[in-house]
């Protein structure tokens, strides 16, 4: 009977164990496809861009705003190469300006001396150079002061006695008139050198100036001073270059081009120019070809290309690199759209309005390539046979914001 006994639990502790073993495998399992289904982030009330920018407008609406569509094609048109250009001065209308004798930098007598970057007109003055003698000896400057004293007391005592003799007609009138030359140049010459004894010895330039000569330093063009080398009261030596004036208006972009590629460029055609750091094509320039020097850089494979624009805003910087959008020669097949169908948003981003059904319109974002007269290449965001708005376009995004009539 013990052993029936022994036997049973032993048969049922099998048993027990067996289904421990599935619930524990069951849970598991469970648990693994409980995590394999879960997502990793979920997003509540998630819609398409192109269902938060749809406009639908009345038929009287439309013709309100006159609403004009047309169909995007495919076009042969000059393909575009980016590069990247240098905005630099006309050759010439950059100008150095050079101490021509040795002196002593002075303030402009109409101010200070102009900061570099300001904008400066032809003829303006900048600085002045009084103008050091040719000698340097300071002991030998006092001397020459303590001469032209005794002169002058000389003078002016020839002076004295020549007025009594004319009184008493004992000279003529010429000879009286002599000795008053005498005078006046005894007192000149101790007038200057007074100022080269003040200048020698660093003390009251402003005096010194009044009394010596200076040379007016004027700009020679209407540009932008753009370095200052010395400041008041330094003395210079001959050939020290004192300030830089370049032009600003034209200005020229140097374009750097890998050589395999001049063949391929249409060097006739006008270059696209846009400031970096911005991406509203709309601040695209077009600057006309020029005949620059032909330079060519061997490390590199590259020679350089000119172009020339306008500059009457001072938008543009000598140094500044832009860049140059420029059309090569053989057409290839383009996705365009009129230039009137893209607007910009605040952040630079380029946009389209689509015809998407009767009287509603979607907000399409897209890229602009490059622009060629009146068309627009775009590189992605539309395809062939899409209705894109080219009239009325700006009405509608007024409208979406809340901003139209």
């Amino acid at each position: 009977m013990y052993r029936e006994v022994k036997l049973e639990f032993s048969e049922l502790g099998k048993f027990l164990f067996i289904v421990l073993l599935i619930v524990f495998y069951s849970c598991g399992k469970n648990h693994q496809s409980a995590d394999k289904s879960q997502p990793p982030a979920k997003v509540e009330n998630a819609k398409k861009e192109s269902e938060l920018s749809t406009v639908t407008l009345s038929p009287k609406a439309e013709e309100r705003l006159g609403i004009k569509i047309s169909t995007v094609i495919n076009r042969k048109l000059p393909g575009s190469l980016k590069l990247g250009g240098e905005i630099i001065a006309v050759p010439g209308n950059e100008v150095r300006i050079a101490a021509p004798v040795a002196g002593t930098v002075l303030k402009s007598e109409v101010g200070e001396i102009p900061i570099a970057g300001k904008f400066v007109k032809r003829g303006q003055e900048i600085l002045r150079l009084l103008l050091l003698p040719p000698e340097k000896d300071l002991l030998g400057a006092r001397e020459e002061v303590t001469v032209k004293q005794e002169q002058l007391e000389v003078a002016k005592a020839q002076s004295e006695r020549a007025k009594q003799l004319l009184a008493s007609k004992a000279i003529s009138e010429k000879v009286f008139e002599e000795v008053q030359v005498e005078l006046t140049r005894a007192k000149a010459a101790l007038k200057t050198a007074t100022a080269r004894m003040n200048l020698l010895s660093g003390t009251d330039l402003d005096v010194a100036a009044r009394n010596a000569s200076t040379l007016v330093l004027e700009s020679p063009v209407e540009g932008v001073l753009q370095r200052i080398f010395v400041a008041p009261g330094q003395t210079v030596p001959p050939s020290t270059v004192l300030f830089e004036i370049a032009s600003i208006n034209p200005v020229w972009v140097r374009v750097p081009v890998y050589v395999g590629d001049l063949a391929k460029i249409d060097l006739q055609k006008d270059a696209s120019i846009k400031p970096l750091g911005t991406g509203q094509d709309l601040l695209s320039l077009l600057a006309r070809p020029v005949q620059g020097p032909p330079l060519s850089d061997a490390r590199s494979a590259s020679a350089d290309l000119f172009f020339e624009i306008s500059n009457n805003d001072r938008f543009f910087r000598i140094g500044q690199k832009v860049s140059v959008s420029l059309l090569q020669k053989s057409p290839e097949d383009s996705l365009v759209v009129p230039i009137s169908a893209i607007l910009y948003d605040i952040n630079g981003g380029s946009w389209v309005y689509t015809k998407v059904a009767p009287h509603v319109y979607s907000r399409r974002r897209v890229e602009v390539s490059h622009i060629v007269n009146d068309f627009v290449v775009l590189a992605r965001g539309l395809k062939v046979g899409d209705q894109v708005v080219v009239a009325g376009a700006a009405e509608i995004f007024g409208t979406e914001f809340g901003v139209g009539k």
